[in-house]
């Protein structure tokens, strides 16, 4: 299978899994509150959100195994017997350090997650004890998942993520009829909830760490490499000590605000705030199934020293990755009340603001997401993730300076909003050099196209929901006046002559196969 052909089956793969999981979270989102009550699902995303205390520095360093992986398979592309043997060298060095990492993090992290919820963080004294459960469900599943990153992440660097989208599809379907069942059976679902998600997460990656050792022949442990993986450990820990700078910042920035919200508006927010979270996380998992296409893409071709292909799948993530977003933004954002509504009945108060405030952040920030992978690629990583973390960090001190002075929920995600932002427009002068595009070109063929469609797109959607009254029909109608107008206007402004071309020689090939 061609590069080109396989970017487009993960593409299509993801993008029909994420398109999925949209579908299917949106009615577990509203069985989840139905069957939690504002109090329990709010104290759900909070606690979970806690698993940042034993996560963040394994998921630097998964990103850092990621990124040796993709780069040996590019390498393997020149020298294959090479190739292979670099491979399992890092893949030995990454399940020792998958081994020892999550062991340390779990008996350091769960002491202090256990002492926030029943000491720090604002909780119902009938609810403590339900939270640590909950807490204790949260560290397995972040433990299993931090041993199967040498296994799982050969998925991703040989660009074969088609079959993590059956688990993915799965493990969604298995999840409504838990939450179905729920809802039609009332009581106290918060711990029996946290258990079931925790067996969804497990299995998976079980499955996935042994077909893994099946299907790849450099997912092989080797004894003798292991006296010689410190040394690649020193270059995964100078690689991931930069990434990790940005990591710690980013947490701080998203994962704070809900201990914010949780300290200066308590539970019942958490739930408002959870949900603008869930949508926003739809929205980014529609363009991450690009973007998580794209990545081991990027990575090999730096490796195999291909920098033209870099800079041009570095544009098609800025352009189609920040489009994903706005297919479910833009509608989303004409209809929220309306949405929220139908989806929730009664969704808790500050939803639909916070909601518009998250999708605004996923929309900035995709725009120039492709710049960061190509950095990634480099393993320059000093001082842009400088830059990038001290943005990050602008968010936290910012809303809680505005919490003291008594402002509104809303400002906590405004502080966030001019974060983010600031942080593209760092990103994209700081990667110009690997990345190709400058803030001229990127204003030129990327954001003001974007921009111009989306003003265009929601001032239809607009018009049409004026012009109806509030029900389903309106949503739908709007929807289809909003996706019409991105659709159409993808074409002309966000494709080149190229890809037209491409895409119109695909479809004749597909008719003639059909009619043969």
């Amino acid at each position: 299978m061609t590069e080109n052909r396989r970017i487009l089956l993960n593409i299509a793969a993801t993008y029909g899994r994420s398109l999925y999981a949209l579908l299917i979270g949106l009615f577990c989102g509203r069985w989840s509150l139905m069957a939690l009550g504002e109090v329990d699902y709010g104290l759900m995303g909070l606690v979970g959100g806690l698993t940042v205390v034993i996560t963040f520095l394994n998921s630097v360093m998964a990103s850092g195994v990621g990124r040796f992986y993709a780069i040996q398979v590019g390498v393997a592309r020149q020298v294959r017997w090479k190739g292979l043997i670099a491979c399992r060298q890092w893949f030995t060095t990454a399940v020792v350090v998958h081994t020892v990492l999550p062991v340390v993090l779990v008996a350091a992290g769960y002491p202090v997650g256990e002492w926030a919820v029943c000491s720090f963080l604002t909780i119902p004294p009938d609810r403590v004890q339900a939270c640590v459960w909950v807490w204790r469900c949260v560290c397995v599943t972040a433990f299993v998942n931090m041993v199967s990153v040498p296994f799982s992440a050969w998925y991703t660097a040989k660009q074969e993520i088609a079959e993590l989208t059956i688990y993915g599809v799965v493990t969604s379907t298995l999840n409504v009829g838990f939450m179905y069942y729920a809802v039609h059976h009332p009581g106290k679902w918060l711990v029996p909830l946290a258990c079931w998600a925790m067996l969804l997460s497990i299995i998976p990656q079980v499955i996935i760490c042994f077909r893994a050792g099946i299907k790849y022949r450099e997912c092989r442990f080797v004894w003798g490499y292991v006296r010689s993986c410190w040394g690649r450990i020193g270059e995964m820990l100078r690689y991931s000590g930069w990434a990790l700078l940005g990591t710690v910042a980013d947490l701080l920035s998203t994962q704070g605000m809900g201990v914010l919200v949780n300290k200066f508006f308590g539970p019942r927010v958490n739930a408002a705030q959870a949900v603008g979270n869930t949508l926003s996380g739809q929205c980014t998992a529609l363009s991450g199934s690009l973007t998580g296409a794209f990545w081991p893409a990027i990575i090999s071709a730096y490796g195999a020293g291909d920098y033209v292909q870099v800079q041009k799948r570095v544009r098609y993530v800025c352009k189609i990755g920040s489009w994903c977003v706005a297919v479910f933004a833009i509608p989303l954002s004409v209809e929220i009340d309306e949405v929220l509504r139908l989806w929730l009945v009664h969704p808790p108060e500050f939803t639909a603001g916070l909601c518009l405030l998250a999708l605004a952040v996923a929309l900035i920030d995709r725009m120039t997401y492709g710049c960061a992978i190509a950095v990634h690629a480099s393993g320059k990583l000093a001082g842009y993730q400088s830059v990038v973390a001290t943005l990050f960090l602008l968010a936290f001190p910012l809303a809680y300076v505005f919490c003291e002075m008594g402002k509104s929920v809303y400002w906590i995600g405004g502080a966030l909003l001019i974060a983010r932002g600031s942080c593209a427009m760092a990103r994209l002068v700081m990667a110009r050099r690997v990345s190709g595009l400058g803030v001229r070109v990127w204003a030129r063929t990327i954001a003001l196209p974007l921009l111009f469609l989306y003003g265009v797109s929601f001032g239809g959607g607009l018009l049409i929901r004026e012009a109806l009254t509030p029900s389903f029909f309106r949503v739908v109608m709007t929807t289809a006046g909003c996706e019409a107008v991105l659709f159409f206007g993808a074409w002309f402004l966000l494709l080149t002559g190229e890809d037209r071309a491409g895409i119109l020689a695909k479809a004749v090939q597909l008719k003639r196969w059909r009619r043969a």
